[in-house]
């Protein structure tokens, strides 16, 4: 199958998959939406609305549905493990929403039955695609930094808590909370950027509401001799930065997670023994993804350094999750 060739469904008429994954899908030219599903009653009207071919009342119709290559999964934290599997052992490709599963065992799950099924199996993180990612890597590999000090990230955004009732972040039992929703992306890059999981963690938290979720988050973290921090919530205006400190210099990303904000320009400030400048990078982090997931599953064969990062940050995610547990 060429890259060009998938038929997608998208699993849960979300409005990630509206606003962000299905345009890129169709900007990317890694195959076409055709079917969504929906278990609340949903899909006709936003297959209508976005023009897809077909809407399923169940998502085991869907994967059911033979003319379908490859799924994403739009739906709760909680239910991604799951589903995932499923789609597997109905022989679709999948690519999920973060975070793909609530811990290591779910990992292992996941990973049996894309083998089992001989499918490719990926986490939509798209930030990892934007090309900031590459000049980052290569900033900190040719020295130009020095060795890694400390490593500071964040992630804010401001969520309207009048329908705050019915959004799933902020529901427990569907695994929310501002760490497995914002404070995985800084997990995320802190994996990729040191290549290893944490010696040590701790968090600091606040739980603001009666049913005990978490809405705000900080953690600090150590890498063998690197330390990393970052904090996350959902109470401010949005806001997503890291800064990388090394010994000889270091380097701000002003919109690490969400370049897609601002049409896909991201600015890096670097800080060094030549002084201060600034570099621009361009790029369609949710196309990137989609094409990267298309390149695998024309391969036959998944990304080996991005399933070992996805493992990194589910286990640290867990260790940090353990620490705000309710008592």
């Amino acid at each position: 199958m060429s890259e060009g060739d998938l038929a997608w469904g998208v699993l849960g008429a979300a409005r990630i998959a509206e606003e962000q994954v299905i345009p890129a899908i169709r900007r990317s030219g890694a195959g076409a939406v055709v079917a969504v599903s929906s278990a609340s009653g949903r899909a006709p009207g936003y297959a209508r609305r976005l023009e897809i071919d077909r809407a399923y009342d169940s998502h085991e119709e869907l994967l059911a549905d033979a003319g379908v290559d490859a799924v994403y999964v739009a739906l709760p934290n909680s239910e991604h493990a799951a589903w995932v599997e499923h789609a597997a052992a109905a022989g679709k490709h999948v690519l999920c929403e973060k975070p793909m599963v609530m811990g290591p065992a779910q990992l292992e799950g996941v990973e049996r039955a894309a083998e089992a099924a001989g499918v490719v199996v990926a986490e939509a993180f798209m930030y990892r695609h934007h090309p900031q990612l590459q000049t980052l890597r290569r900033l900190c590999s040719e020295g130009d930094l020095g060795d890694l000090v400390a490593l500071e990230a964040r992630l804010h955004f401001d969520l309207d808590r009048r329908d705050g009732a019915d959004d799933i972040r902020l529901d427990p039992s569907l695994g929310g909370g501002s760490l497995r929703d914002l404070g995985c992306y800084c997990v995320d890059l802190f994996g990729m950027l040191t290549g290893a999981e944490p010696d040590e963690v701790s968090t600091v938290f606040s739980r603001d509401r009666p049913d005990g979720v978490e809405t705000r988050l900080a953690a600090a973290l150590r890498y063998g001799p690197v330390l990393a921090t970052f904090d996350c919530s959902f109470d401010a205006p949005f806001r997503n930065s890291a800064t990388v400190i090394g010994t000889r210099g270091a380097v701000t990303l002003t919109d690490v997670f969400r370049a897609d904000r601002h049409d896909g320009v991201a600015t890096l400030v670097v800080e060094d023994e030549r002084g201060r400048r600034e570099l621009s990078c361009e790029g369609d982090q949710y196309a990137e993804q989609v094409r990267a997931f298309a390149a695998q599953v024309a391969r036959g064969e998944r990304d080996e350094p991005s399933w070992d990062l996805t493992g990194r940050t589910v286990r640290t995610v867990s260790r940090l999750a353990a620490t705000v547990a309710p008592t």
